[in-house]
């Protein structure tokens, strides 16, 4: 290749992909776990405390139209591969214990876009996209490390996790792997040391250690609050945590509120070191849930979505309307704005893939996603979106899909029993109270008024027969009213009806393969690792609703 045209190259690869070191902002993508609408102060919470959060939501834009997956692997395969999961294969239920499952291989994943663009990727937290094979594993996937854990949960002080559901299996899930099986270690030492803090001293220590003038960093922090621990002992935070939340009565929702306090605290000590080293001006901030609060003890959990209706697992508002927020310099001009315009997690991919420089437009149009970054830098002013598929499973015909105002939900329970479909207010100050919410004590509180004595509670059509039900969310976004059988709506339910068709159309089938017995962590000194060099997803096991 002689040197003009070797120039002409260079040249044309600068313009597709960015320089490295030249006005890109680093990237902090923060993701909680199992977090609830009401969890936090920007939505109106009188008795959790997120000082840090609100700061940064308050700085930022709040994102009051944004939606999530209803379970936790479903929604990190959209944030990470910017896909809805019906097309991967990752729409059914999550990634169990011994299951060969994960992101197929032939998808690549958020770091790896950005790395090409000159980011340098490390992920912190949890995991649970799949490690049966370790080309499954984040630091084969594009993050040059990851310290935290694989499965959907682990014990917040000891790391152990009690896997109990089709097995019953007991691990250390604990590690720092470094990129492409340079190391894969387990952290056995690290007993006592409560997540939330472990995981924060991690990026603040590769935040230390990043040469910030040679390239622009990318940190993946997905935290493992506010996800239930072991079923021995499901809330966990530290003692002296709990006890700083006396106006709460109940125990499980005090400790709930002490795991919100260390998570906040967490993100204020990430924040706090960027600021000091005077990068926090040059760093995009995103947080969000990956799925609403499990409630009033469902899963063994306290979160509370109040007054959304129902939660994790569901795919009422509780379940996928998600807490998120973003900041940054780029985004100045909408600084301190509630923003109503429609998001989904997966539009997360080619929004930040913009905003490091990359052209999404071009180079990331397959995805099926929306870059929001014009919006949210006020270029546009109105989002792209107009529709948000909240999921299909085909087993049990649950179906979820929000067009514009109208949310169409059939079967919308999505593998769990039905018993947590109504709303549920948090615990209160005394015994058998509960939280008193003040309207409007935030720009972006939902407020609905007392919940209604009128209603059928049931998803039901009296036409059809079907468990369906239909909501416009415009006049009632907490879906008090079904208004399935409601004649002066068929408009709406036709044009849901086009969407669902094209969704149906593009699914595939879910993969969900039975428990591998050679996954057993006694087989390795009671340690969770891969444990096949058979890279290879086997075919879906008999499926049981």
């Amino acid at each position: 290749m002689n040197i003009f045209a070797y120039t002409i190259l260079l040249v044309n690869l600068t313009f597709v992909f960015g320089n490295a070191s030249v006005n890109k902002p680093n990237i902090l993508f923060l993701l909680a776990d199992d977090l609830g609408w009401n969890d936090v102060g920007f939505h109106g919470s009188s008795q959790i405390e997120s000082p840090n959060l609100d700061s940064l939501a308050s700085e930022g834009i709040i994102l009051n139209n944004y939606y999530v997956l209803p379970l936790c692997t479903p929604s990190r395969v959209a944030l990470l591969t910017g896909r809805h999961p019906v097309t991967v294969g990752l729409q059914y239920r999550v990634i169990g214990p011994g299951q060969r499952s994960g992101i197929p291989l032939e998808f690549r994943l958020m770091p790896e876009y950005l790395n090409e663009l000159g980011y340098e990727s490390h992920m912190v937290g949890k995991w649970h996209l799949g490690f049966f094979h370790k080309n499954y594993t984040p630091s084969y996937r594009g993050f040059k490390s990851f310290y935290g854990f694989y499965n959907g949960k682990n014990d917040y002080f000891d790391h152990r996790d009690h896997e109990t559901f089709s097995v019953d299996w007991w691990g250390l899930d604990w590690r720092l792997d470094l990129a492409a099986g340079e190391s894969h270690t387990p952290l056995p030492l690290e007993f006592g040391n409560y997540s939330s803090r472990a995981m924060a001293n991690r990026v603040n220590s590769l935040i230390d250690a990043h040469n910030f003038d040679s390239k622009p960093l990318f940190l993946y922090v997905s935290f493992q609050a506010t996800h239930v621990a072991n079923d021995d002992d499901p809330i966990q935070c530290p003692s002296e945590t709990e006890y700083e939340f006396p106006n709460i009565w109940d125990v499980k929702r005090r400790k709930y509120a002490g795991m919100v306090k260390e998570l906040d605290s967490a993100v204020g000590k990430i924040v706090g070191k960027l600021r000091e080293i005077d990068q926090l001006e040059n760093t995009l901030i995103v947080f969000s849930t990956d799925n609403g609060a499990s409630p009033n003890g469902y899963e063994n959990n306290w979160g509370n979505n109040f007054p959304l209706r129902a939660g994790k697992g569901y795919f009422y508002e509780g379940g996928t309307r998600g807490v998120a927020f973003v900041k940054g310099e780029m985004f100045k001009s909408r600084s301190g704005e509630v923003s109503n315009d429609l998001m989904h997690i997966s539009d997360w991919l080619p929004t930040l893939y913009d905003a490091a420089g990359g052209n999404s437009k071009l180079y990331l149009s397959d995805l099926g996603s929306y870059s929001m970054f014009d919006l949210l830098t006020g270029k546009n002013l109105t989002s792209p979106r107009t529709d948000v598929l909240v999921n299909l499973d085909p087993y049990t015909d649950s179906k979820g899909i929000k067009v514009g105002n109208f949310k169409y939900l059939r079967n919308p329970e999505d593998n769990t029993d039905g018993t947590y479909d109504s709303w549920y207010q948090a615990p209160g100050p005394r015994p058998n109270t509960n939280e008193t919410l003040t309207p409007n004590s935030t720009p972006s509180q939902v407020y609905c008024g007392p919940i209604p004595t009128d209603i059928d509670l049931s998803c039901h059509s009296n036409v059809s027969g079907l468990n369906e039900c239909l909501f416009d969310l415009r006049t009632d976004p907490c879906e008090f009213y079904n208004l399935i059988d409601d004649p002066n709506y068929n408009e709406q339910k036709e044009s849901i009806r086009e969407r669902l068709q094209y969704w149906e159309s593009v699914q595939v089938t879910p993969i969900y393969p039975g428990v591998d017995l050679l996954a057993d962590p006694s087989r390795f000194n009671y340690i969770w690792r891969p444990w096949t060099d058979d890279p290879r997803i086997p075919p879906s096991g008999q499926i049981t609703p």
